[in-house]
């Protein structure tokens, strides 16, 4: 009876395997013949027993529904769906021919893939060119799940949906990435070219190398691309701050990537931006210190550190901290500025004083006294207006302070200078 029982299994296994081996063969043909939507109904009606068979009728299997609904999506028939039921068919063959070590339909299946993305991504960007970045975001996440090993699609597909102000979906997407510890650092290979000079990029080390040895090259260099990281939790700390309204995400999610890359300062720029946002000022001027103590010449967070000081009515640390991005930097026309502006201001403070001022000849001394030192604070404010017009000439916003502060100072000829160039500029 055992025997029988055997027997009979073994002749069951039989039957379906020729079954599928007729019905590979009919899809074959409808596919030849143009006919997918046969070649479709055929492989639905063994999907069900397609686990079970032999190796190479699996593998085909996989193929042939792969070429099916590509060929499917090609002709419009659904198309979205076509292609990621295709890429799904094709990526299957890949893990199983892979555990098989087996590449029968493989070589065949990668170039149809890669059509596949090629054709997905010019449509991503012919509708991002358009400003249809809903549309390039969808387009690149579908090519995302046919190849799901390239995260660059992703972080794409993210970038889109954050210019299409679709931040819940871009959210989702960084979110994927951060888990996935992508940073799209890529390695670039580079060589000088011996007849021109030019420095010249390579698609890889082997072509690079081969290259210098045939002495058409020299001087080979090897470089990585910057981290795109910073700019992702940046992104997603703006949208955990000023979409969802959820500051503890936001810092958490920067102090996550800050434990994996302490000295990059534009993750602690952006753990700063949260606390200021919180309006925690104190916090943010204490980030922008150990910015600099990371980097000494980071003229943005002195500028910054000037500004809180600014507001905190911490005027000479205000001024030393932007006397110090001057010296970093002289053509940081926002600095020379904002340096500028805490002489007016103290000098208002004096007009004011003037103002309140009687016309006994104690008050008449006290009026000369402030007007001195108003007069003495207005020269300074012109020497660093001056020295940043130096670098900027045709700044409008500065060559206006000029004018009016050579007027106020009786320099007559600088003021018709200014004035002139101003007429120039349509001023």
């Amino acid at each position: 009876m055992k025997k029988t029982i055997l027997i009979f299994s073994a002749m069951l296994i039989t039957a379906f395997s020729f079954a599928q081996k007729k019905e590979l063969r009919a899809v074959e043909k409808a596919l030849k013949k143009g006919n997918t939507v046969e070649a479709k109904e055929v492989l639905a009606s063994i999907s069900s027993t397609i686990e079970n068979a032999d190796a190479k009728y699996k593998a085909k299997y996989y193929f042939l529904k792969g070429s099916t609904y590509q060929e499917l999506a090609d002709k419009g028939m659904d198309a979205d769906a076509s292609l990621k039921i295709a890429g799904e068919a094709y990526n299957k063959l890949f893990a199983f021919e892979k555990e098989q070590k087996e590449f029968k339909y493989t070589k065949d299946a990668k170039p149809k893939l890669q059509t596949m993305i090629s054709k997905l991504v010019d449509k991503a960007i012919a509708s991002q060119k358009a400003k249809d970045f809903d549309k390039a975001s969808d387009i690149l996440y579908l090519t995302y799940t046919l190849q799901p090993e390239n995260k660059d699609l992703l972080y794409y597909a993210a970038s889109n949906s954050i210019s299409g102000k679709d931040y819940d979906t871009a959210l989702k997407y960084y979110e994927e990435l951060k888990a996935a510890n992508y940073t799209g650092v890529k390695t670039q290979y580079f060589a000088t070219n011996v007849a021109n000079g030019k420095k010249e990029s390579f698609p890889d080390k082997t072509i690079r190398d081969l290259s210098v040895k045939s002495k058409s090259h020299s001087n080979p260099t090897t470089e990585k691309t910057k981290s795109r990281l910073p700019e992702i939790v940046k992104n997603v700390s703006w949208i955990y701050t000023n979409h969802i309204g959820d500051n503890e995400k936001a810092l958490k999610a920067v102090e996550e990537a800050i434990a994996v890359n302490p000295n990059d300062s534009s993750l602690l720029l952006t753990k700063g931006n949260i606390y200021y946002k919180m309006g925690d000022t104190a916090k943010f001027k204490e980030i922008m210190k150990e910015i600099i103590t990371k980097n000494p010449n980071d003229v943005d967070s002195y500028y910054n550190i000037g500004v809180i000081s600014a507001e905190n009515g911490d005027v000479e640390e205000a001024r030393s901290a932007y006397r110090k991005v001057l010296e970093l930097d002289p053509g940081y026309i926002n600095a020379g500025i904002n340096l500028s502006k805490t002489y007016l201001d103290e000098a208002s403070d004096i007009v004011d004083k003037m103002n309140e001022l009687g016309n006994s000849s104690a008050d008449n001394k006290k009026f000369e006294e402030y007007q001195g030192q108003q007069t003495a604070l207005y020269r300074k404010s012109l020497k660093v207006l001056e020295g940043i017009s130096e670098s900027v000439p045709d700044d409008v916003q500065i060559l206006k302070q000029l004018k009016g502060l050579y007027s106020f100072l009786g320099e007559d000829d600088k003021f018709k200078k200014v004035k002139a160039r101003l007429a120039e500029l349509g001023q």
